[in-house]
């Protein structure tokens, strides 16, 4: 069980690297403390193309909109999601990650995003 876990970890360590060393626009975040905005392209993990219905914001929501073969949007609030709202001195920090299910094999992968809003 260790180990399954050890290579979960490493492909998304992996994942990760490879994401931010090949394409830094492979990941737009934008938010307000009214809502919270993430583009990612479906090729946002190396050598993987992720379609719509396997990737999710946070707690499993899905993508609100789709422009195919470019990019995918989420669109949601700040309480939606599991996106988890944390005061700092003069700021709040949104924080959630992408997650990707396989529909078609046990891959799974998560990347943390965040987002700092000025109060």
């Amino acid at each position: 069980m260790k180990t399954i876990l050890g290579l979960r970890g490493l492909f998304f360590l992996h994942s990760l690297i490879w994401t931010c060393a090949e394409d830094w626009s492979a990941i737009q975040v934008r938010c307000t403390q009214f809502w919270f905005f993430a583009r990612i392209k479906p090729t946002i993990f190396y050598n993987l193309y992720v379609n719509p219905d396997e990737v999710f914001l946070g707690d499993g929501c899905p993508v609100t909109h789709v422009l195919p073969n470019v990019h995918y949007e989420f669109f949601y609030h700040p309480q939606d999601c599991g996106i988890v709202t944390q005061p700092l001195r003069g700021v709040l920090l949104l924080k959630t990650k992408i997650k990707y299910i396989s529909r078609d094999s046990a891959v799974r992968a998560e990347m943390p995003l965040s987002c700092v809003v000025r109060k």
